[in-house]
Formats: C-alpha cells, sequence, structure tokens
C-alpha cells in the first residue's frame, strides 16, 4: 500500500507542475498582449538565452490542444481553451489527494489493526 501512495504523490507532482505550466501559459498571454513593441522570449525553461521578438499578431497563438495537435486561434480562445485545461488539472490534483488521504488513512488502519494483533499475540504468548 505504501508503494501505492507513493506512486500517487509522484503522480500528484506532475499534476501540480502541468498546471503550474498552464497557469505560467495564460499569465504570459496576458502578458503578451498587454505589452507593446518588442518583447524578450526566453528560449529554454531555464532561462539561459532570450531573444527579443516584435509579435506580428499579437492576437493570434498557437495552442496545444493534446496529442501533438496545435491550433492557431485567437487571444479569447487560447485563454479558454487554457482555463479549461487548468480547471481539469485543479481537479485531477484534488481527487488525486483525497485518494492519497484515503488510502493514507487505510494504511494506518491497518498498521493500527497490526499493531494490536501482535499485541495480543506477545500478551497470549506471555499467559
Amino acid at each position: 500500500m505504501r508503494e501505492q501512495i507513493d506512486a500517487l504523490q509522484a503522480y500528484l507532482q506532475q499534476l501540480i507542475q502541468a498546471r503550474d505550466s498552464v497557469a505560467k501559459a495564460i499569465d504570459s498571454i496576458k502578458a503578451v498582449n498587454s505589452t507593446e513593441g518588442s518583447i524578450m522570449v526566453y528560449l529554454d525553461p531555464h532561462m539561459n538565452v532570450a531573444i527579443m521578438v516584435n509579435p506580428v499578431e499579437r492576437g493570434k497563438m498557437l495552442v496545444h490542444l493534446g496529442l501533438n495537435i496545435y491550433a492557431k486561434v485567437g487571444l479569447e480562445e487560447a485563454l479558454r481553451i487554457l482555463e479549461d485545461r487548468k480547471a481539469k488539472l485543479d481537479k485531477a490534483v484534488e481527487d488525486t489527494r483525497r485518494a492519497i488521504g484515503n488510502l493514507a488513512s487505510l494504511h494506518d488502519q491497518y498498521q493500527a489493526l497490526l499493531q494490536k494483533a501482535l499485541a495480543q499475540a506477545q500478551a497470549r504468548g506471555r499467559s
């Protein structure tokens, strides 16, 4: 059971990272839309390299729809897609946290029963 809890905790961390990434994408879209002129774009997640770009079509962007499919959509549609994805990830995070809590509780109950049975067996052995 401990392995299941550990696996769910690892899965939870992946969900949280995915949700945070989507939240950053939403914030970035809003920032790009409200900025005039050129913007600095980092080319890697660790910010080793950045370039200045001047978005020609600020209202159009590519949004990952899943399964390596992207769509060129407007700002409002991109935000809607990402907000929907974030809501689904929020729900998955909460469901996973609940499942971890349930398993941890069940694990604790089993441990308590085993300790009680062990104590009873030791008491009978002394009698």
